[in-house]
């Protein structure tokens, strides 16, 4: 019988042989969208004050601050995190190349030595009996398995969607680590001002106790006008110090961000930041979250890898048909491998043929293990998105908010400053003691402290929305079709 015929009847009887047991397919989980930010986008605010376009993958460089760039360049270097997110990378990759291979033939060589005693009692006739010292010396073996259901093509899939999901999830931990950086670095700059806020607070307070101080012992006031400056300047100072000890704190998690030790901390200098707010347009906003938030992109490969994988459990039922072959020189004796003239040749091309009819339960389960997986990474695409829509509204109604903060609070100040000078001038001319005065001065420092403590909010809520908006990450080749499954 031929090669081709051989493998025609080894094809036929797959196909009789195929979904005798395969059970019947379900409704498959489906795949929220993207459609909840329309209302969120009607309060947009002035236009002067958004830039109309998604964040750049170095979306840092544009707040203009050399050390914070230097501070995020040295964490995406030097963090644990980050190098263990691009190794599982690299494994995912490596798996893919492996699954791969599958697809391809293999061409192998053997070399069997043997020392072998026949049964006399068994069929072996004359040689019954007899030891032999011989040799199989195959240098050519070859393997190909025929794909005919598609298992291969579908294992290849499913790895190259996990290096997919690898490769979001890496941008993601670059993501969180260079937010991370910026959040805690807009807190140290902003404990740095309240610690020279505080002490000016302080320095105020102290001149209110000596004046208090001064009237008492002058017998010009009680002992008990003394007390209320005392606690004002306790307070300023306990303040002070709070904001020294939280400074050190944050100069450490910043270290510890960038891969570093605690004492690398001290070095960070602090320099004022310019914040972008970006907020793409609302016709864009909807359909590009899927391509710009690398959390939903990971969750979305990983379904499809996990439709993928049942395509592989259901061709389990299918027989599995593999083409062989080999050729070589085999002998029972050792001198007649070379000199026989031909004859130990020996040479074979055929198909073999491996049919699933009893498995115990085996194929159904793993079948439903992987229907069970699938709804599980749908379910997880359809809650990361969720939250990924709800992190957008949060953090524009945040940066909403606390932009509205400071303009009220700009006033505040702008008041404030009126009042001091207002009252340093009535001083001045002798229209007013110093205890006007002095508490104009710390009634300023108290509105620039709140002031100080909105515009880090604010800045921290600008970076919040970058976050929500991907931060530069821009996926390809990702489309919200669902994958194909026969769940």
């Amino acid at each position: 019988m031929s090669i081709a015929k051989m493998l025609l009847y080894s094809i036929a009887i797959s196909g009789l042989s195929a979904c005798a047991t395969l059970p019947q397919p379900v409704k498959p989980p489906e795949f929220q969208s993207v459609n909840g930010l329309d209302q969120t986008l009607d309060a947009t605010p002035p236009s002067t004050a958004i830039m109309t376009k998604w964040p750049q993958a170095n979306w840092w460089q544009a707040l203009h601050n050399t050390q914070l760039q230097d501070l995020i360049e040295t964490g995406l270097r030097d963090s644990p995190n980050l190098q263990a997110a691009t190794a599982r990378v690299a494994q995912a990759e490596a798996a893919a190349d492996f699954q791969a291979a599958e697809l391809l033939p293999t061409l192998s060589a053997n070399i069997e030595l043997h020392n072998r005693r026949y049964s006399g009692t068994d069929f072996y006739g004359p040689n019954g009996g007899k030891t032999f010292h011989g040799a199989y010396i195959d240098p050519a073996v070859f393997k190909y398995h025929l794909d005919l259901w598609g298992k291969d093509r579908a294992a290849l899939e499913a790895a190259l969607g996990k290096e997919r999901a690898q490769g979001a999830e890496l941008a993601m931990t670059r993501l969180m680590l260079s937010t991370a950086i910026t959040r805690e670095y807009i807190r140290l700059c902003a404990v740095t001002e309240d610690m020279e806020l505080s002490r000016s607070l302080r320095e105020t307070a102290a001149r209110q106790v000596q004046l208090d101080q001064l009237r008492w012992q002058e017998g010009l006031s009680s002992r008990e006008h003394l007390y209320p400056s005392e606690q004002v300047l306790a307070a300023a100072q306990q303040r002070e110090t709070d904001a020294a000890h939280h400074s050190q704190i944050l100069r450490n998690r910043l270290a510890a961000l960038a891969g570093r030790q605690p004492d690398w901390g001290a070095q960070i200098q602090i320099a004022p930041l310019t914040i972008l707010t970006y907020l793409p347009p609302p016709q864009s906003l909807s359909l590009g979250l899927l391509a710009h938030r690398p959390d939903v992109a990971a969750s979305l490969w990983r379904a499809k890898a996990a439709a993928q994988m049942i395509k592989i459990a259901e061709t389990n039922f299918y027989p599995d048909v593999n083409l062989v072959g080999f050729a070589g020189l085999r002998s029972l004796n050792f001198k007649d491998l070379f000199l026989s003239n031909g004859t130990s040749l020996a040479y074979g091309i055929g198909p073999t043929l491996s049919l699933p009819l009893f498995e115990g339960g085996r194929l159904e389960a793993e079948l439903s293990n992987q229907q069970a997986g699938y709804r599980t990474a749908v379910a997880s695409y359809n809650q990361t998105l969720l939250e990924a829509v709800q992190q957008v509204a949060d953090s524009l109604a945040g940066w909403r908010q606390t932009a509205a903060d400071i303009n009220a609070q700009t006033q505040a100040v702008a008041a404030a400053q009126a009042a001091a000078g207002l009252a340093a001038s009535r001083y001045r001319a002798g229209l007013s003691n110093l205890d006007a005065e002095l508490e104009a001065t710390a009634a300023l420092l108290r509105q620039q402290l709140t002031a100080s403590a909105l515009l880090s909010a604010h800045q921290q809520a600008s970076i919040a929305l970058i976050a929500a908006l991907g931060g530069g990450y821009q996926a390809e080749n990702i489309t919200m079709s669902e994958p194909d499954n026969h769940e």
